[in-house]
């Protein structure tokens, strides 16, 4: 495991499990715990100053959220990241969001626009003062918050569990391409849609935006997978 040291967990409301997670969650974002690598277990919960039971509850939650792998008498690993996992990932959301947005979009209010577009101003803050994981936040919001308009929790259930998945790569494409004004250019579009009342266009917009941050890392995970291949000659 990576030299990287955890500082102890602090004693607050929230459970030890879903704070063991979270940090486990962030190094492996950041790269701190790298793809492919055997957690010690051992190691960790003595740096985070926790007993195994919560330690092992935390990586089946991120097991289940895709980013860790347990296998029965080898441990947990981190996932290794996947060009055919992500195409396939981000083309389910374009499909299920977009579906998601175009039902949404008569039952959004002006309290939600307000809302929307604060969340747009506060994203450019964030990139603009470097806070990517502030950003990333921030961008999960704005999503929810236009699709919470449903009120159906069966469906945002499963858009969670997505974005889950997602967010090894999100925090890639955020490190990798940078293309900040771009995707706040794109937030503001569906947001007019939204506003417009265009169904259609909002649907039609949302489904581009993520279909260009697939391409988008698409072309960067090939590009660095061709350049291993010729480490390896």
């Amino acid at each position: 495991m990576a030299a990287q040291s955890f500082t102890p967990i602090e004693e607050t409301r929230r459970t030890l499990a879903a704070q063991v997670q979270e940090r486990i969650r962030e190094a492996i974002l950041k790269q701190i715990l790298k793809p492919g690598e055997r957690i010690d277990q051992n190691k960790l919960a003595d740096e985070l100053g926790v007993s195994m039971a919560p330690l092992r509850e935390a990586l089946k939650g991120l097991e289940a959220e895709g980013l860790v792998t347990i296998q029965p008498r080898r441990g947990a690993f981190v996932v290794e990241v996947s060009i055919s996992d992500m195409d396939e990932l981000y083309f389910t959301r374009q499909l299920i969001e977009g579906e998601a947005l175009y039902h949404a979009v008569p039952r959004l209010t002006e309290r939600d626009f307000a809302d929307l577009q604060q969340m747009i101003q506060d994203m450019r803050r964030a990139t603009e003062a470097n806070e990517i994981g502030t950003y990333i936040a921030l961008n999960r919001q704005f999503h929810l918050c236009l699709y919470n308009a449903l009120e159906n929790q069966h469906l945002i259930q499963v858009i969670r569990m997505l974005w889950e998945r997602s967010e090894l790569y999100r925090y890639r494409y955020m490190f990798m391409t940078r293309e900040t004004e771009r995707i706040h250019q794109e937030h503001e579009a569906i947001l007019e849609a939204c506003r417009q009342r265009n169904q259609a266009l909002a649907k039609e917009r949302a489904m581009q935006h993520i279909y260009l941050t697939q391409r988008q890392l698409d072309h960067q995970l090939r590009g660095q997978a061709s350049l291993h291949r010729e480490d390896e000659t």
